[in-house]
C-alpha cells in the first residue's frame, strides 16, 4: 500500500466518509493528489471567525451545493467543535428558529455560494459585527464549499454528492 492509499485511509477514517474522488485523483495523477493535499489546509482555514459562525456558513454553503457526504462532515466537525447540536440541526432545518444573529452565518453561507443578490448585504451586516480576518475566515469556508463537491461532480462521482440524509449525533437532522 503506498503512501497515498495510507493518507486517504486516515481521512476517511478522521472524516467518516468514503473519499474514493481522492482515489480517483492519486491514481490517474499524483502529482494533483499532493497538491490537492496542500489545498486542504487552507479550505478549513479559520482564524477570527466565531466557531459556530465558521459552521454555520459552511453549512449553508453547502446546502447549496447539494452534497451530503460534505455536508456530514462539516456537520460531524462542528459538532465535535463544540457547536450546539441545536444550532446545527436548526441550521439543515432552514434556519427559521436560529437567533437572528446566527441565522446571519447560514444565510451568507448559502446566498454568497448562490451567488444571490442579497450576499453583498449580508457581508456587509457581518462585517459591521466582526473583524477583517473572520471575514476572511467565512470568505474561505465558502469558497472551498465548493471545491469539494465540484471535483467529485468532474471525476464522475455525483452520485456521491447525492442528498443523503445527514445526522447529528447519530440522529436524523431534520
Amino acid at each position: 500500500m503506498g503512501l497515498s492509499s495510507r493518507l486517504i485511509i486516515l481521512m476517511e477514517n478522521k472524516l467518516g466518509q468514503p473519499l474514493d474522488y481522492l482515489r480517483d485523483i492519486a491514481t490517474a495523477s499524483p502529482a494533483a493528489f499532493y497538491e490537492f493535499l496542500m489545498f486542504m489546509p487552507f479550505a478549513g482555514h479559520r482564524k477570527a471567525a466565531p466557531t459556530d459562525g465558521y459552521f454555520l456558513a459552511s453549512i449553508g454553503a453547502l446546502q447549496h451545493e447539494d452534497c451530503g457526504p460534505c455536508l456530514q462532515i462539516v456537520v460531524d466537525q462542528a459538532i465535535a467543535a463544540g457547536v450546539p447540536e441545536s444550532s446545527i440541526s436548526a441550521a439543515l432545518a432552514g434556519g427559521s428558529t436560529l437567533a437572528p444573529d446566527r441565522k446571519l452565518f447560514l444565510d451568507f453561507g448559502r446566498a454568497v455560494a448562490a451567488n444571490a443578490p442579497e450576499a453583498e448585504e449580508l457581508r456587509m451586516r457581518l462585517a459591521e459585527q466582526l473583524p477583517a480576518g473572520a471575514m476572511v475566515d467565512l470568505a474561505i469556508v465558502v469558497a472551498a464549499s465548493r471545491v469539494f463537491p465540484t471535483l467529485k461532480r468532474g471525476l464522475g462521482r455525483a452520485q456521491s454528492c447525492s442528498i443523503v440524509r445527514v445526522t447529528v449525533a447519530g440522529r436524523d437532522a431534520a
